[in-house]
């Protein structure tokens, strides 16, 4: 090893240790009972409460992608005023910096009796999927929207130019060209707003603490308000379980979206 790497391999070293030692106190305390674990894997509230989480957090995420990734792309290409363009972008990031549960409650208020909105407070929001839907939209969108403006002001405009000489509308270009030349891209955005709205809570638990949608969902928690449900009920020890397998989930989920990242970088159309 290089010696004059030393001072950043302690640093990385550091923030292994800082970050990965509460996960591996969790793991280490919650597999204790490794029978109490996989017997979790066979009860219905947790099996519905982990397909209700994955299920609205992929809707979430294909909205995302489907609405981000134009707005994206109108904004690499300065489609609208550069000043304007400024505060669309802060607007679009604004939810990574506002607090989850303002996030939450703001949802709250937009579909309560003082909503300003009247046709937006017909909506079945509360305790709801589209609730659950439009909580994790909120968190997770942001991903989408930044990464994407970055991979498509990599794109050589000469691409686009061609198109637009053939005939081809800017929109048709956006369709027919880029989104074949960036998939691998959006891809992988869609995977990391997943694995973002997955892991939300703070709004998630004011907006559908439970979910009511038969004959699907009945009254069925959120992964993340499950354990705050167990914790809250009934104390530590008794969510550790549930906890652990929620972070085993998150584990595999985070470690397949690496590898299909790995296989999709060998076929990036961007250079």
């Amino acid at each position: 090893m290089d010696k004059d790497n030393a001072p950043f391999h302690a640093v990385i070293a550091t923030m292994l240790i800082v970050l990965l030692t509460p996960v591996f106190a969790l793991l280490y305390v919650g597999l204790m009972d490794p029978i109490n674990i996989v017997s979790l894997f066979t009860r219905p509230q947790f099996t519905q409460s982990l397909t209700l989480t994955f299920t609205g957090a992929m809707i979430a995420a294909a909205l995302g992608l489907l609405i981000g990734a134009p707005t994206a792309y109108a904004l690499a290409r300065g489609m609208i005023p550069s000043w304007a363009s400024r505060i669309v972008s802060a607007l679009l990031s604004s939810p990574m910096t506002i607090p989850h549960t303002v996030i939450g409650l703001a949802i709250l208020l937009m579909v309560s009796p003082l909503s300003p909105i009247p046709l937006i407070k017909r909506l079945p929001v509360i305790n709801s999927i589209l609730g659950l839907v439009m909580a994790y939209f909120m968190v997770s969108s942001p991903i989408i929207t930044g990464s994407l403006v970055q991979v498509f002001e990599r794109i050589d405009p000469v691409y686009e130019d061609v198109g637009l000489i053939a005939g081809i509308s800017k929109f048709g270009v956006f369709v027919r060209l880029i989104v074949p030349m960036t998939l691998s891209e959006l891809i992988e955005s869609y995977l990391l707003a997943w694995a973002r709205a997955i892991s939300e809570f703070g709004s998630v638990v004011l907006v559908a603490y439970y979910v009511i949608a038969p004959p699907l969902f009945n009254y069925v928690y959120p992964a993340s308000v499950l354990v705050w449900y167990y914790y809250e009920t009934y104390g530590l020890e008794p969510a550790l379980g549930y906890a652990a397998a929620t972070l085993l989930m998150s584990i595999i989920a985070l470690t397949i979206i690496e590898i299909l990242r790995h296989v999709l970088g060998k076929h990036k159309w961007v250079s």
